[in-house]
């Protein structure tokens, strides 16, 4: 794999936290397989995000240290990411608490990488990109010299209009104003022309990049399946498309499927497509990690019709009888990976609406 390959996972997605013992497995995962950072993100989080301005607990301090250290002992970058809901509007009478947060976030969790998240906000002026621009450059002055990389995500970091619908409209201006006068090392996030983009190509990060002024880090929503429609699947594929992307961009971050094991099948693929890897060697791969995933049952899983049945044609379509197949083959070993299939059967997604929703918040 090429030197500017940097690759790694963002936890960043509706629903449910992973636990300690989830990440533990994933540090290892990424360890192995090429991946160079792992960054907490989860839209549970509320101190990162609803609650951001409260303070922040001794316990909160002593749990996200323990996380970074256990990225760390495995060779990984560790980066935290705020949203700091509301801010835009009240930037001058909440700075004081922003600046104190973004000091405690980072001595905590002697983070490698810090993100700065504006995305799924809702619009609250044609000056939005002005105010975001304000409180990056505030930001970066603060970071301290372990921090090697600041990444934010603007409020559109795509060219869906899903986003405009659910937030309101683009300013004209918004990316002039955001990217006004900001410090080189400042990244920006970007998930691809859509928000689940089926494939990113160099020739459309290029245009990208014009508009940035600088180069993407890619911000991946497959495999994610935190979606009122996408929480009926597990997108347990091989990555499409994304070739030839090494050089491009400064990064990419894959935000998982809320069952973290189940997510590895397909990310043990996307080092590989950046490591210029054969088809061949994708496949085996891809089918390497199915046998230690599900070990005797691995066959019976990944058998065409059934492997179809998870990945497109969704759990609410599901026979009794498919339902019921998949819980025997679930049975035949007792592997955590199966256990999380069993779950997802059973339909005790980890993935919560109400979370998009806003409708509650979660301490």
């Amino acid at each position: 794999m090429g030197a500017d390959s940097y690759l790694g996972i963002i936890e960043g997605f509706y629903g449910q936290r992973y636990s300690a013992q989830e990440r533990s497995y994933l540090f290892n995962f990424c360890a192995q397989h090429g991946y160079r950072f792992y960054i907490y993100a989860p839209k549970e989080d509320a101190q990162l995000r609803d609650k951001w301005q409260e303070p922040i607990s001794a316990d909160y301090r002593h749990s996200l240290s323990t996380m970074a250290q256990a990225a760390h002992a495995q060779g990984l970058d560790f980066g935290v990411a705020l949203s700091p809901m509301n801010l835009t509007a009240n930037f001058q009478k909440q700075r004081a608490t922003l600046e104190q947060q973004v000091k405690e976030l980072c001595a905590c969790s002697q983070c490698e990488i810090f993100c700065l998240l504006f995305d799924d906000m809702v619009k609250d002026s044609e000056d939005v990109g002005k105010a975001q621009n304000e409180i990056i450059k505030t930001v970066e002055a603060l970071l301290p010299a372990h921090v090697q990389h600041f990444i934010i995500c603007p409020s559109y970091y795509c060219d869906d209009p899903i986003l405009e619908r659910l937030f309101g409209s683009c300013p004209d201006t918004y990316f002039s104003d955001l990217t006004a006068g900001l410090p080189e090392r400042v990244e920006i996030f970007w998930t691809g022309d859509k928000v689940l983009s089926e494939d990113i190509t160099p020739e459309y990060i290029d245009q990208v990049t014009k508009r940035l002024g600088r180069k993407p880090f890619i911000w991946d929503n497959y495999p994610v399946n935190d979606g009122k429609k996408s929480c009926d699947f597990l997108f347990l594929g091989k990555f499409k498309g994304r070739t030839n992307l090494q050089g491009h961009v400064t990064g990419h971050a894959v935000n998982p499927m809320v069952q973290p094991l189940l997510s590895t099948l397909a990310e043990v693929t996307l080092p590989l497509i950046y490591a210029g890897a054969s088809p061949e060697d994708i496949n085996a791969a891809h089918l390497n990690q199915a046998r230690k995933l599900f070990g005797p049952a691995t066959a019976l899983i990944i058998k065409y019709d059934n492997f179809n049945l998870l990945t497109k044609v969704g759990l609410s379509k599901l026979s009794a009888q498919d339902k019921a197949r998949f819980l025997e083959f679930c049975a035949m070993d007792d592997r955590p990976a199966l256990q999380e299939l069993a779950d997802f059967i059973h339909g005790s997604k980890r993935f919560d609406q109400s979370i998009v929703a806003g409708q509650r918040h979660i301490d």
